[in-house]
């Protein structure tokens, strides 16, 4: 059966920040990027299909069309596969949760006793980005294996997101027997099977390619001397290692009392020291005008209230007992708490550095 995908949005998020959080010597526009980058993420769902065409872009606000340099194609390119792999998570969360209803078997049975009610958590999911993404697979530059993944998951995946649009929107499927949830089914069972397997391969290609840039984009803000955005961005580098060292254990909140602290202990050292030079370049006013920056506090205190929930989880391990996942938050002390704040955090850093 697929693997577990819960949990992993905010890397998806923080991939986005790989593509958009080198910044200039004004703190705002990427480095290397050309001054039109900095519209091009609200512009670009007119531009797969324009660079497919003529390899130009439209929906500038005169009007005209805009040659596309490599590195704002580069730019474009990344963020339309860093959306694909935003859907393709909330897809297999869907694999997942279908078969908390369904029984995992050729023919389409419910589960006995479950206790939920078919369609239970899934959401609709259109082929837009991914029709999007198939064009630029065959466009410059060449991503090598993620342009071959696109492909070949193009026709599940498709499928997949057709077959749960259609559960998500229906409340008939049980007429006739469970007709409709049959067809559903044979193609769910198929297909789920064969994407699969390419879907981890994305995200983990996908996670790869973003470790390299966020590493490569954070290397030129230290040696440029931002030392507020640096210090921001090794925050929630950070953060997203302690996630992935959690679920490169196969820990879920579920289990966390069998987390292995070893490296979440050094983590949280090292996130510490980054907290405390964040907030020595915050208190320094020449640093403040160097970077643009207009408020001391530009994160009001997301990053220490980060500390705090990775040490309330380090917390709950130590104690050996089970978190108590009966309400309808993350409580205190569980990685899905501690996920949560780090999207915060993420989303804190956009509106600063990046929007």
């Amino acid at each position: 059966m697929i693997r577990e995908a819960k949990g992993m949005a905010v890397l998806l998020v923080l991939a986005f920040l790989a593509a958009g959080c080198g910044q200039g010597s004004d703190g705002r526009l990427p480095v290397g990027e050309p001054e039109e980058a900095a519209g091009e993420e609200a512009e670009q769902e007119s531009v797969p299909e324009d660079a497919a065409e003529s390899g130009k872009s439209a929906g500038y606000a005169d009007g005209e069309d805009t040659e596309i340099s490599p590195e704002q194609m580069d730019f474009i390119k990344f963020n339309y596969y860093v959306e694909l792999n935003n859907d393709i998570i909330d897809i297999l969360d869907n694999i997942n949760y279908y078969y908390e209803v369904v029984d995992y078997t050729e023919e389409f049975s419910l589960l006995p006793d479950s206790g939920l009610t078919y369609g239970y958590r899934i959401y609709g999911k259109n082929v837009d980005t991914l029709e999007d993404c198939l064009l630029l697979a065959d466009m410059e530059p060449d991503y090598g294996e993620l342009d071959e993944l696109v492909k070949e998951m193009a026709e599940p995946l498709g499928n997949l997101m057709t077959a749960f649009s259609d559960i998500s929107g229906s409340n008939d499927y049980a007429d006739n027997q469970y007709q409709k949830a049959k067809e559903y089914h044979e193609v769910i069972y198929r297909d789920a099977e064969l994407f699969g397997p390419l879907g981890y391969e994305y995200l983990d290609a996908i996670a790869q390619m973003g470790d390299a840039r966020t590493a490569e984009e954070e290397a030129k803000m230290k040696e440029d001397g931002l030392l507020i955005i640096y210090n921001a961005s090794r925050g929630i580098s950070i953060g997203r290692q302690v996630l992935d060292e959690i679920y490169s254990q196969g820990i879920t909140d579920e289990n966390i009392t069998q987390m292995d602290l070893t490296r979440i202990r050094e983590l949280h050292d090292e996130l510490v020291a980054v907290v405390s030079d964040f907030d020595a370049a915050t208190a320094d006013n020449d640093q403040l005008i160097k970077e643009s920056i207009s408020n001391s506090r530009p994160f009001d205190g997301l990053y220490d209230a980060l500390i705090q929930a990775l040490e309330w989880m380090i917390k709950q391990v130590e104690s050996g007992q089970p978190l108590d996942l009966s309400g309808s938050g993350a409580p205190l002390g569980s990685i899905g708490h501690f996920s949560e704040t780090l999207s915060k955090c993420v989303d804190r850093y956009n509106s600063v550095f990046v929007d």
